[in-house]
């Protein structure tokens, strides 16, 4: 199966499922991605093995063509001595190799077609193979963030419900504060009144501060002046009993 009908299906697939299969979408894009390295690298082998055949080719040819050159320098000089026989022997091996240079030099020029091609699509894989590193490096990083929001947003909410209820709590141990410091406010009341005695105090101690508190110290004052001032106007005294 190619691998552009390999993505397709795990595509196809990941649709029918879901957004929950982003992950095993991501792992089966991890493995598309070292299938194709694992084939860039056997291309590439490959080119190499071309091009070690090609250049061994083109030793080759490079031996015969000298020997082409010997030969047919060898068959003129024989013709210039008036030797036709060794001419012609220098002549039949010069045609023999001809054709084997001929043979190896279709032959190079296959090796060379085949080398380009592979490297043509060696590049194309290339390409492909820093596209969908790409593509799946996005995808990885918007799985991520997208994931990363979910939870904050998840996060943010339950911490919003959770707030709701501590300031419902808060505000009830406001109330029960209020209450409780206007209760203590009313005994303190009571008891400066002397309605209530405090802790360790009877109920005299309570009296006379509650009459303490009634009682206005000037207006005492002027009464005890006039107790102790006789009727013509005289004060009493120390010594002064009464008879």
């Amino acid at each position: 199966m190619s691998i552009g009908k390999r993505i397709a299906r795990i595509v196809r697939g990941w649709r029918r499922g879901g957004a929950s299969d982003v992950a095993a979408l991501k792992a089966s894009l991890d493995d598309i991605h070292r299938t194709q390295l694992d084939q860039l690298q056997n291309m590439r082998r490959s080119v190499a093995d071309i091009a070690t055949s090609r250049k061994r080719v083109e030793l080759r040819l490079a031996g015969l063509r000298q020997q082409l050159d010997e030969l047919d320098a060898n068959a003129r000089k024989a013709v210039d001595d008036g030797d036709d026989d060794l001419a012609r022997s220098a002549l039949t091996r010069k045609v023999a190799l001809e054709k084997s240079e001929a043979d190896l030099s279709e032959r190079h020029g296959a090796l060379e077609a085949e080398e380009s091609k592979l490297e043509s699509i060696a590049v194309e894989l290339q390409t492909q193979i820093e596209d969908l590193r790409l593509r799946k490096d996005t995808l990885s990083a918007r799985y991520t963030a997208a994931t990363a929001r979910t939870e904050i947003t998840s996060a943010s909410r339950g911490i919003s419900s959770q707030m709701g209820e501590v300031g419902q709590a808060i505000a009830a141990a406001e109330r029960h504060t209020r209450e409780l410091e206007a209760r203590a406010d009313a005994v303190d009341e009571l008891v400066a009144d002397g309605v209530i005695t405090r802790p360790g105090e009877d109920d005299a101690d309570a009296f006379d501060r509650r009459l303490a508190s009634l009682s206005d110290p000037t207006e005492v004052d002027r009464q005890l002046d006039a107790l102790v001032t006789r009727p013509n106007g005289d004060r009493r005294g120390p010594d002064q009993v009464q008879e």
